[in-house]
C-alpha cells in the first residue's frame, strides 16, 4: 500500500510540473444552488429540492441525469455513492451550495460520475454566535427536529447541528407489485438520529480544520420484521495552504459504516423473522489537490473493506459471507485556456485504477477465495466556450466514463424462499462516451438555454429481475446503449415580483447492440421520455414568499424487457403522472432575532401514482415547518 501511495505522489508531482490541470469552466449545463435559494424553499429534505431541477430522476432509488442511471454524490468533497437515499443524511439548514453537472464528469470525479455529478458543499464553523432551531411536521404524521449553532471558542471557530426524524412517508404498498415477496403489510417508518460538530483554524496562509459526525438510522420496510439499523461515524480531517497564486488543500477521511439487517421470509403469509445479519464496512480516503492561476492537479486514494454476514434467526446457521478489500488511486488534472478574447478552453482527464484483492466468500457451506482483479481507465474531458455575442453564449464538451462492478455485485448471493440475488462474476465495466452542444441567451429580465446532450456507452449493467416463486434479481450486461435528447431552460421575470422558472428535458433510450435480439431497440428502465417542470414564484410582499410547481413525468419502463404486463399479468410500465406543489414561507424579524413560518402542501391535487417496483405516491401531505433564530 505504502509503495502504491509513493508512486502516486511522484506522479502527482510530474502532473504539477507539466501544468496538467483545471477541471471544466466551460462546461455547459453546471447548475449552482445557493444556501439562499435552499432557504427561500424550505425544503424538508435535499431530494424534494432536487426533483425540481431539469433531467434529474430517482425514480428507481438512483440518481439519474438525461437518461443516464449512474451520478456522483460528493459531499465535502468525498464520495457518497450514487443512492437518492444518502441525500437523506444531509441536513437542508447545513448546505452552503449545490452543483448539479450535467453530462460525464469522469474526469474529475471517477467511477460514480459516468453521467454528471452533484456536489455538495456544506457550511462551514464560523465566529458568529448564531443559534437555530427547526421543527417541522406534516400529516402523515411525519416530524423533523433541528439545532444548528455556531461561534468560536479560543480562536478557534466551531458549528454543530443536530436531527432527530421521523418520516412515514418512504414507501406505500402499491397494488399490483410484480415481487410478491416484496409486497408490504403496513407502512413503513424511517427515523434518523444524529448530528455533527465542526472546528477550524484560520490565519493569513493557512485554514485547518476537523469534523466529527455520527448518524444513527432505522428503516422499517413496511413489515414487522423486515427492516434494517444503520450506524455511521465519520471523522475527517481538513487543510488549505496558500502562497499567493498557489493553493494547496489536502482532506482525509475515516469512515465506519454498519448495518444490522433483519429480513422475513416474505410475502404477506408468513411473517417470522427469517435472517439477520451485520453488514460493515470501513474505508479510508485521502485527496490532495494543487491549484495555480489556471492550473489543477490533484491525487485521490482510497481503501475500502467490507463484510457481509448473514444467519438463520431460528438457529444462526451461517447462510453467506464475503469479506472484501479495494485499492483505488485516481490522479486528475485540467488546464483552463482564455483566447482571442471571448474564447475560453478547458482540457482535462482523470486516471483511475483499481485493485480487487482479499475477496473470500461462504456459500452453501464452502469457503473460497477469488483471484485478485485489476481495472484501470483514463477519462478526458474537453468543453470549449464562445461568448459569440454580449447577450448570446455557445457550449460544446466531449468526455469519456467508466462504472466498474463492485464486489457485491459480482460475488454477492442472497438466498431466501421467495426472494434470491444471484452474483455474476463475468460483469464487465461499463464505458461511455458523452457529447453535448448548448446555447445560453440572456435579456433583460431573463434568461434561456437549450442543450442537445448523447451518450453511448458499452457493456451496459442493469439488474434483470424476474417475477415469479421465488423472485429472482441478477445484474447484466445489457451491452450497447445510448441516451440522447434535449434540454431546455428558461427563467423570466413577469409582471411586479412575478418569476416563471421552467425546465423540460426530452430524453430517448434505446438498447443498440445486445446478444439477446429480443432487447435491441428496447428503451431503459425509469427513464420518462418527457420531464417538465415550471415554478411560479411570488416575492411582492416583504419577507413573503408564495410558490407553486408543476411536476411531470411521462411512463416509464421499470425493466429493460419493456414488458407492460408479465405473463402473469404483473405491471412492468409506470404510467406517466403530474402533481402541483404549493408552498408559502414568512419571516418576521424581531430586533436580531427571527421566525420563519412554512406552510407547504406536495401533490396539492391528490393524484395517485406508482414510482417503483413496489412502491406508490400516498398523495397530498400537509407540512409545516417553524424556523427561530437567535
Amino acid at each position: 500500500m505504502h509503495c502504491r501511495i509513493f508512486r502516486a505522489c511522484r506522479l502527482l508531482c510530474c502532473l504539477l510540473c507539466l501544468g496538467i490541470a483545471r477541471q471544466g469552466l466551460a462546461d455547459n449545463s453546471r447548475e449552482i444552488i445557493s444556501a439562499a435559494e435552499i432557504e427561500r424553499e424550505k425544503p424538508a429534505n435535499l431530494m424534494e429540492l432536487l426533483r425540481k431541477r431539469g433531467g434529474l430522476g430517482d425514480s428507481s432509488g438512483a440518481l439519474s441525469l438525461r437518461g443516464v442511471p449512474k451520478i456522483a454524490l460528493y459531499v465535502d468533497g468525498f464520495s457518497r455513492g450514487g443512492a437518492a437515499t444518502e441525500l437523506e443524511k444531509i441536513k437542508p439548514q447545513d448546505v452552503a451550495t449545490i452543483e448539479i453537472i450535467r453530462g460525464a464528469a469522469s474526469n474529475r470525479y471517477g467511477a460514480d460520475a459516468l453521467g454528471g455529478a452533484i456536489i455538495i458543499t456544506t457550511l462551514q464553523a464560523k465566529p458568529q454566535w448564531e443559534l437555530g432551531l427547526v421543527q417541522g411536521y406534516d400529516s402523515l404524521d411525519s416530524h423533523y427536529s433541528r439545532a444548528i449553532g455556531s461561534g468560536a471558542v479560543g480562536g478557534i471557530d466551531v458549528r454543530a447541528s443536530f436531527e432527530n426524524s421521523l418520516s412515514n412517508l418512504w414507501m406505500v404498498q402499491r397494488n399490483n407489485s410484480p415481487l410478491l415477496s416484496m409486497a408490504q403489510t403496513q407502512d413503513s417508518r424511517f427515523a434518523k438520529r444524529g448530528g455533527d460538530i465542526k472546528s477550524s483554524y484560520r490565519n493569513d496562509w493557512l485554514t485547518a480544520g476537523a469534523e466529527l459526525n455520527y448518524l444513527e438510522q432505522t428503516r422499517n420496510y413496511g413489515r414487522p420484521n423486515n427492516y434494517n439499523e444503520y450506524t455511521t461515524v465519520r471523522p475527517k480531517l481538513f487543510s488549505e495552504m496558500r502562497f499567493g497564486e498557489l493553493k494547496l488543500n489536502g482532506k482525509l477521511m475515516y469512515e465506519d459504516n454498519r448495518t444490522d439487517v433483519f429480513r422475513d421470509v416474505g410475502g404477506t403469509q408468513n411473517l417470522a423473522l427469517y435472517m439477520q445479519g451485520p453488514e460493515t464496512e470501513n474505508s479510508v480516503n485521502l485527496e490532495v489537490q494543487a491549484d495555480y492561476h489556471a492550473f489543477n492537479a490533484g491525487l485521490v486514494y482510497a481503501v475500502n473493506q467490507a463484510g457481509i454476514e448473514q444467519r438463520l434467526a431460528s438457529d444462526g446457521q451461517r447462510l453467506f459471507a464475503m469479506d472484501s478489500t479495494v485499492d483505488r488511486i485516481g490522479l486528475f488534472g485540467g488546464y483552463g485556456l482564455d483566447f482571442w478574447d471571448d474564447w475560453h478552453l478547458d482540457a482535462s482527464g482523470r486516471y483511475d485504477q483499481y485493485d480487487y484483492s482479499g475477496i473470500s466468500i461462504y456459500d452453501a457451506g464452502l469457503d473460497s477465495r477469488e483471484p485478485d482483479a485489476f481495472k484501470k481507465a483514463f477519462n478526458p474531458k474537453l468543453a470549449l466556450s464562445w461568448k459569440t455575442l454580449s447577450w448570446l453564449t455557445l457550449r460544446s464538451s466531449a468526455a469519456t466514463g467508466f462504472m466498474p462492478p463492485d464486489p457485491a455485485t459480482l460475488y454477492f448471493r442472497q438466498t431466501r424462499p421467495n426472494y434470491v440475488v444471484l452474483p455474476n462474476p463475468t460483469l464487465k465495466p461499463e464505458q461511455s462516451t458523452t457529447l453535448d452542444f448548448g446555447s445560453e441567451v440572456s435579456w433583460q429580465g431573463g434568461k434561456a438555454e437549450l442543450t442537445w446532450f448523447y451518450t453511448r456507452w458499452t457493456d451496459k449493467m442493469e439488474s434483470l429481475v424476474t417475477s415469479g416463486t421465488p423472485n429472482i434479481k441478477q445484474t447484466v450486461n445489457l451491452g450497447a446503449s445510448e441516451s440522447k435528447g434535449l434540454e431546455l431552460s428558461v427563467n423570466q421575470g413577469l409582471v411586479g415580483a412575478l418569476n416563471l422558472a421552467l425546465n423540460y428535458t426530452l430524453t430517448t433510450t434505446k438498447i443498440t447492440e445486445s446478444l439477446n435480439s429480443a432487447i435491441i431497440g428496447n428503451e431503459l428502465a425509469f427513464q420518462p421520455r418527457h420531464r417538465i417542470n415550471a415554478v411560479l414564484t411570488y416575492t411582492g410582499i416583504p419577507d413573503l414568499t408564495t410558490r407553486l410547481n408543476l411536476h411531470h413525468e411521462s411512463e416509464q419502463y421499470m425493466d429493460f424487457r419493456n414488458l407492460s404486463r408479465d405473463a402473469n399479468g404483473y405491471a412492468w410500465l409506470n404510467k406517466a403522472y403530474t402533481t402541483l406543489d404549493f408552498l408559502v414561507t414568512k419571516k418576521i424579524g424581531i430586533d436580531k432575532h427571527s421566525v420563519n413560518l412554512t406552510l407547504a402542501v406536495n401533490n396539492l391535487l391528490d393524484n395517485r401514482f406508482e414510482k417503483s417496483l413496489f412502491q406508490s405516491d400516498p398523495g397530498r401531505i400537509v407540512r409545516g415547518e417553524i424556523g427561530v433564530n437567535f
